[in-house]
């Protein structure tokens, strides 16, 4: 996981939760990198490379930590499906 020092303050609470979730889908056989940004408005970003679908992009500004997981999850796997987002 990507994380720089001036976005770490932005992911306070979040870190922990998308780190495991990384571990968990490397450990599965699908080699994922999350790299956490703050985007120009302060909005909470998740790209995740690697996988069936190379880019993806998810905004957890308004989720909690556990919700924002769940929802990279959710769209992780359903890039790895096939569905469209």
């Amino acid at each position: 996981m990507i994380l720089d020092y001036w976005h770490k303050a932005a992911f306070e609470g979040y870190e922990k939760p998308l780190q495991k979730l990384e571990k968990a889908f490397n450990k599965a056989g699908l080699p994922v990198v999350f790299h956490l940004f703050a985007d120009p408005f302060g909005n909470k970003m998740v790209r995740v490379t690697g996988g069936k679908a190379n880019l993806l992009l998810f905004c957890i500004e308004w989720d909690s930590p556990a919700q924002a997981a769940k929802a990279v999850k959710e769209g992780v796997k359903d890039a790895e499906k096939g569905v469209p987002l």
